[in-house]
């Protein structure tokens, strides 16, 4: 008995052996045979039935196994179409929290099967499961922006994204160029109005910043409209106090930031000194940064390679200077 014992033992491992030593041979020559997304996946339907309980596992399982076919040429567009609607089903059914299938979902219907109606679907479900889940929300806005033009979808979705402290300030300030696009110029500079008390000094003049580029916004679109209507370029702010132009709310708050040269040309003078300070600040970091990883302080080229400070152009007579303080401007 003990003698059968060990010679199925050692059966199992000899088949199990074989098994691997022959998994890459059997594997490549059945590569080209089998057919992709031939695999069985059950119905969307009984997918909670068949993960006995682990859905989360199940879910990862079926995703490893479905991925590589995404990019598959399956032959026969409609079978696809079914199976990746399967695959999709399933695993949001079995893991509705599993923000990836819907982020690799939507972008391979969207951009790749230009199918944008099921990917704005996809990521209509993924944020109607996962509520808090601000990167799928932005994802939706972006689809709708991109896919149907729609803004007001856009701006309905972003309103309460950017409400939410994790929110980026590139998501806030394409907000913002769509609310002065709508005309809604109190609610483009309101919405960062809370961060400007905030009790970070970094945080606070990097709200300031953002809040001085939509004023810009406001005052070129009101600039050129004057234009267009009056058939020359305004002299000054004052005339650009209208309300056709800009909502009268704002008049206080954008026109000051405004300045009209003699040749009718608009500049900012607040936003360059805070787009200054900006870059200087960053530039400053990163110096800190290479000093601790080698040694040294960076050239002016390497500087500038890394950090756009020639997009801000410097005042007359001055220049800029790299020490152990980090980057600054000297006068000449």
């Amino acid at each position: 008995m003990a003698i059968r014992s060990i010679g199925l033992k050692v059966g199992i491992l000899a088949c199990g052996i074989a098994a691997v030593s022959l998994r890459g041979a059997l594997g490549d020559a059945n590569s080209m045979r089998r057919v992709p997304g031939a695999r069985w996946l059950p119905d969307p339907r009984l997918a909670r039935l068949f993960s006995l309980g682990q859905r989360s596992t199940c879910a990862d399982a079926m995703w490893l196994n479905s991925i590589g076919d995404l990019s598959h040429d399956f032959g026969d567009a409609k079978r696809k179409h079914v199976w990746l609607d399967t695959v999709l089903g399933s695993i949001t059914r079995l893991e509705p929290t599993f923000s990836s299938v819907y982020s690799w979902g939507a972008t391979y219907l969207g951009m790749i099967n230009n199918d944008k109606e099921r990917a704005i679907a996809l990521l209509e479900k993924g944020v109607a499961a996962n509520p808090d889940d601000i990167k799928i929300a932005v994802e939706l806005a972006m689809a709708y922006f991109e896919y149907k033009q729609d803004r007001a979808a856009t701006v309905r979705v972003l309103e309460k994204v950017v409400k939410d402290p994790r929110c980026d300030a590139i998501t806030m300030g394409f907000y913002d160029s769509l609310l002065v696009d709508a005309r809604a110029d109190f609610a483009a500079l309101a919405q960062w109005a809370p961060w400007l008390d905030s009790p970070n000094e970094e945080v606070r003049d990097e709200t300031e910043l953002f809040q001085e580029r939509v004023k810009k916004r406001i005052a070129f679109r009101a600039f050129n409209e004057f234009e267009a209507e009056h058939h020359r370029k305004a002299h000054s702010p004052d005339e650009l106090r209208d309300p056709k132009l800009m909502a009268p709310e704002v008049f206080d708050l954008v026109l000051p930031a405004l300045q009209i040269d003699l040749t009718g040309h608009p500049h900012f003078a607040h936003l360059d000194e805070l787009e200054r300070r900006s870059v200087l600040r960053k530039a400053t970091a990163w110096t800190r940064r290479f000093r601790a990883e080698t040694g040294r302080l960076p050239t002016m080229d390497e500087l500038l390679k890394t950090v756009p400070v020639k997009r801000t152009p410097l005042p007359p007579a001055t220049h800029l200077v790299i020490d152990e303080r980090g980057v600054r401007i000297e006068v000449d």
